[in-house]
């Protein structure tokens, strides 16, 4: 889907004219209504305002992919930042066990080697989910 498309799409699922996206913009709805319909670009600062407005990446906005396409990525990347903060707390949580044999056990040695186990286990389970 072309830019012009993605636009036009964008701003009806808005329900916001061209008059409206025009002031959001500060542009003319000539301006919006050329965008739409493939006789002119908007500038790099106008491009801006349109991917914050419309909360999507420049790189979706301008390249041709589909709605559903970009929809799709946007979920993928929240998953991937969840899968990231649970890889982390489990890096954590391992340090903390170990350190925790380690009191337990009022042995320093097997406080840093617990850590160190856990501190591993957790990236090698991290790596195992990439896979």
């Amino acid at each position: 889907m072309s830019f012009s498309e993605k636009l036009r799409v964008l701003r009806k699922e808005k329900g916001l004219s061209q008059e409206q996206l025009a002031e959001m913009v500060n542009v003319s709805r000539q301006a919006v209504s050329k965008w739409e319909s493939e006789q002119a670009y908007p500038e790099l600062d106008k491009l801006i305002l349109l991917s914050d407005f419309f909360n999507i990446s420049l790189d979706d906005l301008i390249k041709d992919k589909n709605p559903e396409d970009v929809a799709k990525n946007n979920d993928n990347s929240d998953s991937k930042e969840d899968d990231e903060e649970t890889d982390e707390w489990l890096i954590v949580g391992g340090f903390i066990v170990g350190v925790a044999i380690g009191l337990i056990t009022e042995n320093f040695m097997w406080g840093t080697i617990g850590a160190f186990l856990g501190l591993g286990l957790g990236y090698i389970l991290k790596g195992i989910k990439k896979v």
